[in-house]
């Protein structure tokens, strides 16, 4: 008589395996965690800064556009971007978000991403022009596409994040986005 002996079908998985799994998840987590961490640490920072940049260049085409000077300003609580006529408050037209010459004056104004502020970096001899709004000026364009200040450079910065500069050269108008150091954000 033969008896066949038949492995019996493996129905689980041993402790042993268990924890080999679990312990290489691990590993591998502790290398992953702080690049995901890292990549999403200056999104904010790096938004408000493209934000600062857009807005720039979209005074600039307004002003080259309707041929009147227009300018970009910084709120004084340092978290809100305006792109404005410079006459704006001379005139005395109502605001409007429209760029319908008919409603009134071009006026744009957007919060910065939540924990970003923008500030404007002067020389020691420079001076922040605010107006009566409480709107700082970071740069006035020009018809011709040109900015009235010559340099211009602002600081984006989110707490715990290296900053961000966004400058500005006046005479063409280019704007570049930089990382600053980390010394300028403690």
């Amino acid at each position: 008589m033969k008896v066949a002996h038949r492995a019996a079908a493996r129905r689980g998985y041993t402790l042993l395996e268990v924890l080999v799994v679990t312990a290489t998840l691990l590993i591998l987590g502790t290398f992953v965690m702080p690049t995901l961490s890292g990549m999403r640490g200056d999104t904010r920072a790096k938004a408000g800064a493209d934000m600062i940049r857009t807005r720039m260049n979209e005074a600039r085409a307004k002003a080259m556009e309707d041929g009147t000077p227009y300018r970009l300003a910084v709120s004084s609580d340092l978290k809100r971007l305006r792109v404005a006529p410079d006459t704006f408050e001379a005139t005395g037209v109502a605001p409007t978000t429209s760029d319908d010459s008919s409603t009134g004056p071009y006026i744009r104004e957007d919060d910065l991403p939540e924990t970003v502020l923008a500030q404007v970096l002067l020389d020691e001899n420079e001076q922040s022009t605010q107006d009566t709004a409480g709107w700082v000026r970071v740069a006035t364009f020009m018809s011709d596409g040109t900015c009235k200040e010559d340099s211009i450079e602002v600081q984006v910065r989110e707490p715990g994040v290296v900053p961000f500069l966004v400058r500005l050269r006046g005479l063409t108008g280019s704007v570049s986005v930089t990382r600053g150091n980390n010394e300028a954000n403690r």
